[in-house]
C-alpha cells in the first residue's frame, strides 16, 4: 500500500469509531480519542457537546439520572485534557478554550507534532498500516531520550528493531555480554532456539562503566511498547536476568510508552496498580521533556504521519 492509501485507511477507521472500546475507568486513553477527534476536525475544534453526541447520541435513556451520570463522566474526562494543557505546556498541541472546546493550534512547532506522533503511536489499532514504521522509530526515539537522560559517560545501544548486533538471539546476546563484559548462565541461552533471530524482548540497553573491568555496574534493560498489550510486555526484559550474571546489583528495568500517564492531582500515574514494581517508566510527558533531536524527528514517517493529519479536514463529529 502506498502512503496515501494507508493514510486513507486510517482516516476510515477512524470514522467507523463512534467510541473507542477503552474500560470506562481509563479515562486518560479517552482523553487522548477526544485529541484525535480534534485533531482530525482541524480548526474547527470539537466541543464537549460534540463528543457527547459523538459517544451517546444513540442512546437510549430511560432517566434523566443515567444522562446526568454520562455527562459527569466525560467532565472528568475533560478535566484530565484540562490538567495536560498545564502540564504539557507550550509542547501541547491544543487550546481548550471555556474548559469545553478543543481546538488544534493554528502553527504548529516540532514539539507539538511530537506529542501528536506519540499520540498517533499509541493507537496502532487505528493506524495499523503504519505499525511498522510507527513502532520502529518509537524505539529510535525512545533510544535518544535515554541516551541524553543517562550521564554523558554512559553507553546505549540499540538491540530491537534497529539494532547493531547481529546474528541470532543467542549470538546477539552473547555479543552483548561481551559488551558488559558479563558472564553468561549457559543453561539458559540453550534454551533459545539457533532458528530465534528475535531479540528476545529487550529493545535498548544503557550501562554506566566505571573503566576497570568489575563486573558491577548499572546496566539498564529498556522495552518499547507502543500498543494495547503493555502489561504483558512487563516481564520481556526480566528474561535477561537468567540469560546474564550481573553482579552485585540488579539491572533497572525500563518501559517506554507513548501514552499520557501522570495524574497531576495524585502526583503518580494513572491506573498505578497495573504496572510492576521496580520498573522506571518513561510516558508521554518525560518522552517530550527528554528528546532534544529536532532534525530527527523531522526526518521520520512519522512526523509525514503527523503532517498529513493536520491538513485532513473533515466534519467527522
Amino acid at each position: 500500500m502506498t502512503f496515501e492509501e494507508k493514510l486513507s485507511e486510517s482516516i476510515e477507521s477512524f470514522f467507523d469509531l463512534d467510541k473507542p472500546d477503552y474500560t470506562e475507568n481509563k479515562k486518560n486513553l479517552h482523553a487522548d480519542f477526544i485529541e484525535l477527534i480534534s485533531l482530525f476536525s482541524n480548526t474547527d475544534g470539537t466541543s464537549f457537546g460534540d463528543v457527547l453526541d459523538r459517544f451517546f447520541g444513540t442512546k437510549d435513556y430511560s432517566s434523566g439520572k443515567q444522562r446526568d451520570k454520562d455527562e459527569s463522566w466525560l467532565i472528568e474526562i475533560f478535566t484530565i485534557i484540562e490538567q495536560r494543557v498545564r502540564l504539557f505546556a507550550d509542547d501541547y498541541p491544543f487550546t481548550l478554550d471555556d474548559n469545553e472546546v478543543l481546538t488544534i493550534k493554528p502553527d504548529l512547532n516540532w514539539k507539538n507534532k511530537m506529542y501528536l506522533g506519540m499520540l498517533v503511536s499509541s493507537k496502532l489499532n487505528i493506524f495499523k498500516g503504519f505499525r511498522p514504521d510507527l513502532t520502529s522509530e518509537f524505539e529510535t526515539i525512545s533510544y535518544y531520550v535515554l541516551k541524553n537522560f543517562l550521564s554523558s559517560k554512559s553507553i546505549v545501544k540499540e538491540f530491537g528493531k534497529n539494532s547493531t548486533y547481529t546474528g541470532n538471539a543467542k549470538e546477539k546476546i552473547r555479543l552483548l555480554a561481551a559488551d558488559l563484559g558479563l558472564k553468561i548462565e549457559e543453561d539458559e541461552l540453550e534454551g533459545i532456539s539457533e532458528r530465534n533471530n528475535q531479540e528476545r524482548g529487550l529493545d535498548i540497553i544503557g550501562w554506566m562503566p566505571f573503566g576497570d573491568k568489575c563486573m558491577n555496574q548499572l546496566v539498564y534493560l529498556a522495552q518499547c511498547a507502543c500498543g494495547k498489550d503493555t502489561e504483558s510486555k512487563y516481564h520481556d526484559t526480566r528474561r535477561f536476568e537468567n540469560y546474564l550474571k550481573f553482579y552485585k546489583t540488579k539491572p533497572q528495568h525500563i518501559m517506554f510508552i507513548p501514552y499520557s500517564l501522570i495524574n497531576t492531582f495524585k502526583n503518580k500515574f494513572y491506573h498505578s496498580d497495573l504496572i510492576e514494581k521496580d520498573f522506571l517508566i518513561f510516558e508521554r510527558k518525560r518522552i517530550l521533556a527528554l528528546f532534544e533531536e529536532e532534525e530527527t524527528f523531522l526526518g521520520l514517517q512519522m512526523n509525514k504521519i503527523v503532517d498529513r493529519c493536520v491538513k485532513h479536514q473533515a466534519d467527522i463529529v
